[in-house]
């Protein structure tokens, strides 16, 4: 009987190890009873408890693949992701929500967008991020494609860039088929300049933007030699405009040096970046081999007086 104690302990304490090694252990321990019942040991009820759990493997699997997968959503969050109180603030609902959008849960997505009377589709996770946002970032073209259906639908602009910076083409398409890019206007602004013009389009959080302020949707297409997608920009009236002369004496020039002038000296880093890239010097230039010379010429010359660009 002291050996038959010891063994209940023993299985007590270990009520808390992962699924897959308690499994491991009361398969073993199966074995180990029935040795002991043959040396005459009589614990037949704990036995049938083992017997039971045994049973329950299969349960045991499906529970065990579940944890795993909250997991590593923990795990891409963060240990924020237990102490932000922002998660408190959303209702069971949105969570529900968000939670659809960013596993691509497309049934689930539809019907909380045609029935919910009370869902508010742009709130945000903990980390700031709406269901389009969570879409897009995971590839989830149906669902990014059902939201984009919505009014007033925030967070579009930053949907966008997502999607360049990750290469989605399709998605890339879908966004830019939306009203909001209808006259192309946006696609010329950058991210600060939209800001001052409404509130959070190419915000990524409360915060603002992920990317550069003065990064728009082409040069970050040119950046990462993304050809479809400068492509379908050109087409869509997008382009980079060159950068002022250093010298340039003009309001908008002057504004920008006083007010910040290393966020002035990258934005125009950014702009030759896109310029020189060979995704928008083959696709916007009719002599690509001429105009990257010229460029080579202004580069150098610029190396000269503004030392970032000798890099």
């Amino acid at each position: 009987m002291c050996v038959l104690n010891d063994v209940k302990q023993l299985a007590h304490t270990i009520k808390s190890w992962p699924d897959l090694v308690m499994m491991t252990y009361f398969h073993l321990y199966f074995k180990f009873c029935e040795t002991m019942t043959l040396l005459g040991y009589n614990q037949g009820s704990f036995l049938v408890s083992c017997r039971l759990r045994h049973s329950s493997s299969k349960d045991m699997h499906r529970r065990h693949a579940t944890l795993r997968e909250k997991g590593r959503r923990q795990a891409i969050r963060g240990p924020a992701y237990m102490f932000n109180e922002k998660g408190t603030s959303l209702t069971a609902e949105e969570e529900h929500f968000l939670d659809s959008a960013e596993y691509g849960n497309i049934p689930v997505v539809r019907k909380m967008l045609e029935e919910s009377k009370t869902l508010n589709f742009n709130c945000v996770d903990y980390m700031g991020q709406n269901a389009l946002q969570l879409a897009v970032g995971n590839e989830h073209l149906e669902v990014t494609e059902l939201l984009l259906k919505k009014e007033n639908l925030a967070r579009v602009g930053d949907a966008l860039l997502l999607a360049i910076s990750k290469g989605y083409v399709r998605i890339v398409e879908a966004i830019l088929n939306h009203p909001a890019f209808a006259q192309g206007q946006r696609l010329t602004l950058s991210p600060l300049e939209q800001e001052l013009r409404d509130d959070d389009f190419y915000a990524y959080d409360e915060d603002g933007t992920r990317f550069s302020h003065d990064i728009t949707p082409i040069i970050l297409a040119a950046h990462c030699q993304e050809y479809e997608i400068v492509h379908i920009l050109l087409l869509k009236g997008a382009r980079i405009e060159r950068p002022h002369d250093y010298f340039c004496k003009c309001n908008e020039c002057m504004e920008k040096q006083r007010k910040d002038s290393f966020s002035h000296s990258r934005s125009r880093m950014n702009a030759y970046k896109g310029l020189a890239s060979a995704a928008y010097l083959s696709l916007s230039s009719e002599d690509p081999v001429l105009t990257a010379l010229e460029l080579s010429n202004e580069l150098a010359r610029l190396a000269n007086i503004e030392t970032e660009f000798k890099q």
